[in-house]
């Protein structure tokens, strides 16, 4: 056995040992956390009926129908918007702005639609999972080598040879790093919306155990999720670093000639315009029990706008966004530092990283419930629980990808490991972890909302959620809307660093 797998068993056990005496010691609550042998013992007992395997089946189908279906359409829209770069441009701040839209308003709309049943889970899958797909598929295609083109030319292969012979699979391992991300999402969708809105699957029968103050089965199933995603997220962590072993892609191609100011207007009014027109169609076909307008919702604005409750909860999500945006970046950053300052330490840890970073973090709100209780401290703690790992893991591969000879040069000058970082890691790594800090933002914004949610009796997802409960389309419409504008606001002012610090 590998040592950073020695190492990575390790820690797993050492944490394991540790939860379990601080739980057989009393210094943690029963009502906080159940001995981590009492939850192996209630999973076995689960595992024993028809009900819990029904439960898998249900969620582990779903799951798979929603990766299948975002593979499919994400490579296809990320190979579309790879041949219409204009367009590509013009919805680089809607892509970056994605994750941080609460689509789960959404779910009265995908009940109208399609029935109670679990066509509107998949969808939620699928809205997750998507984006990420997309995002690989561009990076890849960005990252095919021109000489691969030319001889693709010389062969006189024709555009379908050329595509499946040489482009799939010089992109390979970008695509399939978004297929591995896709993968992720779409299990944080699935089981989301089953924790939220469903009566049946694993992540209903976490919220119901939480809601029963069944403890020890809530922890068993939340054994159960998380063995299992990280189980299967090592597998494809395996299978990455042999496809990118295997296929070697080049720099992405920044030659691609820039729009006019005229034709960039008319791709950023023309994506909103398309939007719109489907909203509003939509609407005509559910009515407003499922989906309020766009001018309701617009209309719906101005008065929230006008009302001095609305901008205390605007003030309450944007000081957890801003605290939990620091600990995210900051706390992210330091330790991606540290573990890249130690090569052993790094390839242990990363995949440990990866595979807890796959599990469905709402499913752990009962959790940061018992520990932090209702209120800001909540909300931080689960916006920096989606942020900080994200922050960590780019800032660890910028650093372990960096040019050797700068380390070199550091070593030549006799400089210490405090002026290292300061002078040589941090100035090399910068557009990396401006890049990092821009992901980290709308995935942070969107942990605030969830946590607030469930978490909190005021702010923006606050909001949401008490108007879902009494069926206030329009103001649910509003305030996403509202969020995806702040969101796409600062992910454009993000973009704009993000392309300067890189050219």
């Amino acid at each position: 056995m590998r040592r950073p797998v020695v190492v990575r068993c390790t820690i797993v056990v050492a944490l394991i040992t540790l939860c379990e005496g601080v739980t057989r010691a009393g210094l943690i609550g029963r009502r906080t956390l159940v001995p981590p042998s009492e939850m192996v013992t209630r999973l076995a007992a689960l595992m024993q009926g028809n009900e819990f395997w029904s439960d898998v089946a249900f969620t582990a189908g779903n799951i798979l129908i929603a990766f299948v279906a975002a593979i499919v359409a994400g490579f296809c829209l990320g190979v579309l918007l790879h041949q219409l770069p204009r367009s590509r441009r013009a919805l680089e701040p809607l892509i970056a702005s994605y994750y941080a839209l609460p689509f789960f308003v959404l779910y009265p709309l995908f009940i109208v639609l399609f029935g109670m049943n679990a066509i509107p889970i998949i969808f939620m899958g699928f809205l997750y999972a998507v984006m990420a797909m997309i995002t690989g598929t561009l990076t890849g295609l960005d990252r095919i080598p021109r000489v691969f083109q030319k001889v693709g030319r010389t062969y006189q292969l024709d555009s379908f040879r050329s595509a499946l012979l040489i482009q799939l699979p010089a992109a390979s391992p970008y695509v399939f790093t978004g297929a591995k991300l896709a993968f992720g999402y779409a299990i944080t969708g699935v089981i989301g919306s089953e924790f939220i809105l469903s009566n049946e699957g694993l992540g209903y029968g976490i919220a119901y155990a939480y809601n029963n103050f069944d403890d020890t089965t809530m922890y068993a199933l939340l054994v159960f999720v998380l063995t299992s995603v990280s189980f299967l997220t090592l597998v494809l962590h395996a299978t990455e670093a042999r496809i990118q072993h295997r296929a070697r892609a080049g720099a992405a191609d920044r030659t691609a000639s820039r729009p006019t100011s005229s034709s960039r207007l008319l791709g950023s009014v023309l994506p909103c315009v398309v939007i719109l027109l489907i909203w509003e169609l939509l609407f005509l076909h559910v009515g407003r029990e499922a989906l309020a307008s766009p001018l309701m919702s617009a209309q719906k604005i101005l008065v929230l706008l006008g009302r001095p409750d609305f901008w205390t909860n605007v003030a309450e999500t944007m000081t957890a966004l801003a605290l939990a945006l620091t600990l995210s970046c900051i706390g992210g950053a330091l330790i991606g530092i540290a573990l890249a300052m130690n090569r052993q330490a790094s390839e242990a840890v990363e995949p440990l990283l990866v595979a807890f970073y796959a599990m469905p973090k709402v499913t752990l709100y009962p959790v940061i419930l018992l520990f932090f209780g209702i209120g800001m401290s909540a909300k931080v703690a689960f916006g920096a629980l989606y942020g900080m790992i994200p922050m960590v893991i780019i800032t660890l591969n910028a650093i372990t990808n960096m040019n050797p000879s700068l380390r070199r040069t550091g070593r030549v000058l006799r400089l210490t490991p405090t002026q290292t970082i300061f002078r040589v890691i941090l100035p090399a790594t910068m557009p990396e972890v401006i890049s990092g800090l821009r992901i980290s933002f709308s995935i942070t914004l969107l942990g605030v909302m969830i946590g607030e949610m469930f978490a909190s009796q005021r702010g923006l997802g606050f909001m949401i959620m008490n108007s879902m409960g009494v069926n206030d389309t329009a103001t649910m419409m509003a305030v996403t809307v509202f969020v995806g504008t702040f969101a796409l606001l600062g992910n454009s002012a993000l973009l704009r660093l993000d392309s300067r610090l890189h050219r």
